[in-house]
């Protein structure tokens, strides 16, 4: 009787510990991870190549064969200065201003989401002319915000209007100030980005490239 219950036991060892090694095995092989390789669950996260980037100011067009009345300066538009802020009420009724009811009828909510981008240019002649030239201090066709090579109007429509309006000299309008302010709304998620970049069209006497400023 003794020994009919020793073989028992042993038995039900021998299928417990069957058990739990299968037991085993098996969570081995649903785990999210392999512990071996631990790739499954690992997103390797591509790191934002930021372009080279050029001091302010910075001339972006230059033309040595400018007419004012039919004399010959030279002609030049820079950008000055650029920064990001936070929308306040007098900003914002500048922001709306500049772009008009198109916009205002949006009903963004500028002040919570948004960051204001303030884009300070200037336009000046090397000669002494007879009038002060009259343009739109203007970015040039191709200009917009990127992040590494994201272009953020590919993603953003608001962005992408935004650009196209700063782009066009008859939205902009013509001016006779030496200096003034382009501004863009930014939503908060890429205005707090690092990587954050203007890409403007250089143009100095018809030799065109891009350039890059930061913006943070």
């Amino acid at each position: 009787m003794r020994g009919a219950v020793a073989k028992l036991t042993k038995k039900l060892v021998v299928l417990s510990l069957s058990v739990s090694v299968l037991s085993a095995c098996a969570q081995q092989e649903n785990s999210p991870v392999n512990k071996k390789e631990n790739t499954v669950q690992t997103h390797e996260k591509k790191e934002v190549k930021k372009h080279e980037t050029v001091s302010l100011p910075v001339n972006v067009f230059v033309n040595k064969n400018y007419k004012i009345e039919g004399q010959q300066v030279t002609y030049s538009r820079s950008i000055t200065d650029v920064t990001i802020q936070d929308f306040d009420e007098a900003t914002e009724i500048e922001y709306l201003d500049l772009y008009g009811q198109s916009v205002r009828s949006q009903g963004f909510d500028l002040q919570n989401d948004y960051k204001l981008l303030v884009i300070t240019m200037k336009q000046e002649t090397q000669e002494e002319a007879r009038s002060k030239p009259y343009e739109a201090l203007m970015l040039s066709e191709g200009s917009g915000l990127v992040i590494g090579d994201s272009e953020l109007a590919n993603q953003n429509e608001f962005i992408m209007y935004q650009q196209e309006f700063l782009t066009t000299d008859y939205k902009v309008g013509n001016t006779l100030d030496e200096t003034g302010n382009l501004l863009m709304a930014i939503p908060n998620s890429y205005a707090n980005d690092p990587n954050l970049q203007i890409r403007t069209k250089q143009e100095l006497d018809g030799e065109k490239k891009y350039i890059y400023i930061d913006v943070n």
